[in-house]
């Protein structure tokens, strides 16, 4: 005889941990891209003179050289250290003075191929990953902060607060986030990353506000909160010391789920050619692979980077659920316990 009602499903811990590891991975691929793929040296001594970083600080005097007329170029007492790939993610080579389109391992130097205008792939791929990532991150702080303050403001004080903020949601919340985005981009002669930014982070602040509304509304209940307050406590120093650290965990889950959903939106915008047109990224990639149906190579490699990525910040932020969900802990290890306490089935 069995338990009826109580679920035994239990998330493996080891998704959850090859998930932040493969975000982990993903973060230091974008922070350190430039040592990766870049078209100049990570160091290099030239005609007498040492360089450090000069993929990163561009030198003037190694203006209109990369790698390869580098090493070609090389006299005695040179030397260079270069990156895994010796290509940036805007130079192109040609052929025969034209963009050439190759498979991954037909060019010397391309392991991932060329797109369309024979930049290397690999080098967008990992200078990809900064921007995706960089604006998922920072788009969620715009809208996590916005809605944590208007969230918290409206169930803290309520009243004319809660329904001015309460009409505010009602009415941006039915709109999709994508559509309100496209609008804004459109509507800019010269779209730039700020202005993703702030038309991503001032749509999607709604459901964190009203997450962190019925939170507050909920911890401000408790008798600690109602203690503070009949101590004399002032009401803004409850909100941010009593009652806000207590309220950051759905803040924290939302936030994961939400850079997900950032980094989708994102793509899809540089996939329609809304982006920003001077960023590279995995959406603009997939972009280019409608012209070249054959080029599977364009398609799949940024393909599998926005699903890896995008399916790892939601099963961290389903891991994280679980775990501040008191509600939600170790069911599947209370399941045996209480089959064991049943009596036995009768024959």
């Amino acid at each position: 005889m069995t338990a009826v009602g109580v679920s035994t499903r239990r998330r493996p811990a080891s998704l959850s941990r090859l998930a932040r590891m493969l975000l982990t991975f993903m973060a230091l691929v974008a922070l350190f891209a430039d040592f990766f793929a870049s078209d100049l040296p990570v160091a290099c001594r030239v005609s007498g003179r040492v360089y450090l970083l000069p993929n990163l600080t561009h030198p003037s005097a190694l203006e209109g050289k990369d790698c390869i007329s580098l090493r070609a170029g090389a006299t005695s007492g040179d030397w260079s250290f270069d990156p895994l790939v010796h290509f940036g993610p805007r130079e192109g080579t040609t052929v025969d003075g034209a963009p050439r389109v190759a498979s991954p391992g037909a060019s010397p130097g391309h392991p991932l191929g060329t797109d369309e205008a024979g930049r290397d792939v690999f080098a967008r791929l990992v200078h990809g990953a900064r921007t995706s990532l960089g604006i998922g991150l920072l788009a969620a702080a715009v809208f996590v902060g916005v809605g944590t303050i208007l969230g918290g403001l409206a169930g803290f004080y309520g009243g004319m607060v809660d329904g001015l903020v309460g009409r505010v949601i009602e009415t941006l919340i039915p709109f999709p986030t994508l559509i309100l985005v496209l609008v804004v981009q459109a509507l800019l002669d010269h779209p730039t990353i700020e202005s993703m930014l702030l038309a991503i982070g001032l749509t999607r602040w709604t459901e964190v506000a009203r997450v962190v509304r019925a939170e507050v509304l909920l911890i401000s209940s408790q008798e600690y909160a109602l203690a503070a307050r009949a101590l004399g406590v002032r009401p803004l120093r409850v909100l941010v010391r009593h009652i806000a650290p207590n309220a950051a965990a759905p803040v924290l889950v939302t936030a994961a789920f939400g850079i997900a959903q950032v980094i989708l939106i994102e793509s899809s915008l540089e996939f329609l050619h809304v982006g920003v047109a001077s960023s590279v990224s995995w959406g603009e990639m997939l972009s280019e692979a409608r012209g070249h149906p054959g080029a599977y190579w364009l398609l799949l490699f940024p393909g599998l980077a926005i699903f890896a990525v995008v399916a790892a910040l939601n099963l961290v932020g389903e891991a994280w659920r679980d775990a501040l969900d008191p509600s939600l802990a170790h069911v599947g290890d209370r399941v045996p316990a209480m089959e064991r306490h049943l009596p036995p089935a009768a024959d």
